[in-house]
């Protein structure tokens, strides 16, 4: 079985670093991560190779979570999409329900956020929801 494809998409280096080592468990079938800084880096690595899973936060330099999400689905219908935020708000719940994508608010727990992301994988490209953090 193919290893999971995952892109992270996060301007805080810390919080990228986290997600991804929280993802990368040293156990049979853990995805392989990849972190790009800014949207523009993470839609030529999508250009060049495919993702199962793009993870990005709302707020970034340049262009945001919302414009990168409409690129992906746009060019990648197949890829699922995962909306991170600390500016969580019923606009961008329904902004990202609408585009399809999981939408988690921070602060969520590391255990919140693989567990959707497990979720999201086992059940792509149909399993979009929204999450709440305990």
């Amino acid at each position: 079985m193919d290893r999971k494809r995952i892109l992270i998409v996060e301007d805080e280096p810390r919080i990228a670093l986290a997600l991804c080592r929280a993802l990368e468990l040293p156990v049979p079938g853990s995805p392989q991560v990849d972190i790009s800084p800014v949207a523009e880096t993470a839609l030529a690595k999508l250009q060049s190779e495919p993702f199962d899973l793009v993870i990005t936060d709302l707020r970034m330099p340049g262009m945001g979570g919302v414009e990168l999400m409409r690129h992906v689905r746009h060019a990648h219908p197949n890829t699922a999409l995962m909306l991170i935020t600390a500016f969580g708000s019923p606009d961008a719940e329904d902004v990202a329900r609408r585009m399809g994508a999981t939408y988690l608010p921070k602060p969520f727990s590391l255990h919140d956020f693989v567990s959707t992301v497990e979720g999201i994988l086992k059940n792509a490209p149909g399993h979009r929801e929204r999450v709440r953090a305990s």
